[in-house]
């Protein structure tokens, strides 16, 4: 079945509570998003703007812009679509003449007044922005792109997920596009050069289309990876452990879990993906879940479905249960067709033990990363 970015950004709620009553999902009914309420927790959200634009590459705009620590000093953060040269809209350009993802090279910083130091990897001309996960031979991109969201380091190399799309025949992308799934690619830290694993049954997608996009976000704690992935906006869990993450039958899926009507009920962890516990939903594909130490709680920040809205949760085990949303930021929009998206915090950038985090997020209107500073009470 096709699936769509605004499938990922538009499923209303209601189509999400009728899928997750037919199938026993366990989730809570999210709010109206006219009832959210701002964060009683946020001291103060400033706009610090558009980032990434004062590079030697020529790139103008971008989306994504999730971040994987490669070590305690150097931090990879990876674009979807990447436009070069100018533009005044990202819609009905021709998008198979861009990189469909790259990445950029960001030292560890002082983000409060923007990232001012970092650098795109480049081709071999050096004047062009490097499409970091390749195209398989037998890939056509004027049919087939390849979105890398996030992934993570374990010793010394780095695994990126990526969604692989086909696009559909004289439809924009940004209207449809069919879902192939979720893959996996692989690179040494000390030179980045992705090439993409083969899943079990000898595709590219280690998950398919009709199932969550794991991956999305992706972290470590205790002794396990954690990858978080979609599935119509509701939230689900999967992990392995970190020596066995290129093997598939390795990862369990998180098929029970505490909520708020029901606390104490014990994670249980099974080998098959059930799609019986979203841990919350209205999440338009990407997200982050980090652990925050000035809060001692996990907090989950993602935009609310469409709406102009970031919003954070918070659990005490990434396994929940998880509250509601709150809202920590309201970007302003530019015009009726404005899209907010790919809402998401960069942990490695937080200060003051986490009292203060960094947020960024994509304006369809604008098409390029803005940065926002969250500081907590």
């Amino acid at each position: 079945m096709p699936n769509s970015r605004r499938r990922f950004l538009k499923c209303s709620c209601a189509i999400v509570l009728a899928v997750v009553s037919a199938r026993g999902i366990v989730a809570a009914e999210p709010p109206a998003s006219s009832a959210l309420q701002d964060s009683p927790r946020v001291a103060s959200a400033k706009l610090l703007g558009p980032q990434f634009l004062a590079n030697s590459v020529g790139v103008t705009g971008a989306d994504g812009a999730s971040g994987i620590s490669l070590s305690t000093a150097n931090t990879l953060w990876i674009f979807g679509y990447t436009v070069e040269g100018p533009f005044k809209t990202i819609r009905n350009l021709d998008l198979t003449k861009l990189r469909s993802n790259t990445g950029a090279l960001v030292p560890r910083q002082d983000a409060s007044q923007g990232i001012k130091r970092f650098e795109f990897l480049s081709d071999e001309s050096g004047k062009r922005p490097r499409q970091i996960v390749p195209f398989d031979v037998n890939e056509n991109p004027s049919e087939t792109r390849i979105w890398a969201v996030n992934g993570v380091t374990i010793g010394d190399y780095i695994y990126l997920f990526y969604h692989r799309i086909t696009l559909l025949n004289g439809v924009d992308v940004f209207i449809n596009f069919q879902l192939n799934g979720m893959g996996m690619a692989k690179a040494n830290v000390a030179d980045l050069k992705f090439s993409r694993l083969t899943a079990p049954d000898g595709t590219r997608e280690f998950w398919k289309g009709d199932q969550p996009t794991f991956g999305v976000f992706v972290t470590k704690a205790d002794d396990y990876v954690y990858l978080w992935g979609s599935l119509m906006t509701g939230m689900f869990l999967a992990r392995t452990t970190p020596e066995r993450i290129e093997d598939l039958s390795s990862y369990e899926y998180l098929v029970e879990a505490p909520t708020a009507a029901h606390p104490t009920t014990a994670p249980r962890w099974d080998k098959t993906f059930k799609p019986t516990v979203s841990l919350f939903d209205s999440v338009p594909n990407e997200m982050s879940a980090a652990y925050n130490q000035h809060l001692r709680k996990y907090v989950a920040i993602h935009t609310y479905n469409r709406d102009n809205k970031i919003v954070m949760r918070t659990a005490d085990n990434i396994t929940g249960p998880w509250s509601g949303p709150e809202v920590i930021y309201r970007p302003e929009l530019t015009g009726n067709d404005d899209l907010i998206y790919a809402a998401k915090e960069h942990p490695e950038l937080a200060q003051d033990g986490g009292r203060k985090i960094f947020v960024s997020f994509v304006n369809s209107a604008t098409y390029v990363p803005q940065l926002v500073e969250v500081t907590f009470k």
